[in-house]
């Protein structure tokens, strides 16, 4: 697998976002989720997008197809993981849809995905003290014509997770194995970007108002 995106669970409407352009970010396009009650705000970087999630219907968050993600009660539990890493199928394989991610699993199949695509969600989303862990489907293509990212200029080159455990469980060390990801232990929920290597030097601090650091 390979990280494809990551995200942050934001207050309604996603006020937080609004930080990420004190250091110069772009924001772009945001979408819905039926079926989840959510929406996103999102960061395109030149490899990979910072989304800040959000519930936007409580009752279809808790109802829908999406309510064993548990989004709504991760978003409230002061002490859960407010992070989700979202990840890509690289195998070669002629059949794409045969590929089964090589991790603990359960099968989410959204109301936004044709049958019979499905995300594969890490067996550990009950465990808010790790990050949520979800594999887009194998057969989901990459846009051939992806418009040209707003950020263009910014690469992630690390992305580190703190949580509170003193180990992983098997779908977190999965993820962890992916290039860019460093998930540390015995910490405070805590998310760290490092954007270009931190070339500049330049570093920014979002506590309290977010759990995150980012370096550039």
């Amino acid at each position: 697998m390979q990280l494809d995106h990551f995200f942050i669970l934001a207050s309604p409407g996603a006020p937080e976002a609004d930080l990420l352009t004190e250091i110069g970010l772009i924001e772009g396009g945001g979408n819905k989720h039926p079926g989840q009650g959510t929406e996103n705000r999102r960061f395109f970087l030149a490899n990979s997008t910072i989304e800040f999630l959000f519930i936007s219907d409580v009752a279809e968050s808790v109802n829908g197809a999406g309510k064993g993600l548990r989004l709504l009660e991760r978003a409230i539990d002061i002490d859960g993981s407010p992070f989700g890493l979202v990840t890509r199928c690289i195998a070669n394989c002629s059949n794409s849809n045969t590929v089964v991610p090589d991790f603990p699993s359960w099968q989410y199949y959204p109301d936004y995905f044709p049958k019979p695509m499905c995300f594969y969600v890490g067996e550990n989303s009950d465990n808010f003290a790790e990050p949520l862990c979800i594999c887009m489907p194998p057969a989901l293509p990459k846009p051939k014509k992806a418009p040209e990212p707003n950020n263009s200029g910014w690469s992630l080159t690390e992305l580190q997770i703190s949580i509170p455990g003193e180990e992983a469980s098997a779908a977190l060390n999965a993820f962890a194995d992916c290039d860019l990801v460093n998930v540390r232990f015995n910490e405070e929920h805590r998310m760290k970007i490092v954007l270009n290597n931190a070339r500049t030097g330049n570093s920014k601090s979002f506590i309290p108002e977010l759990p995150l650091t980012i370096e550039w």
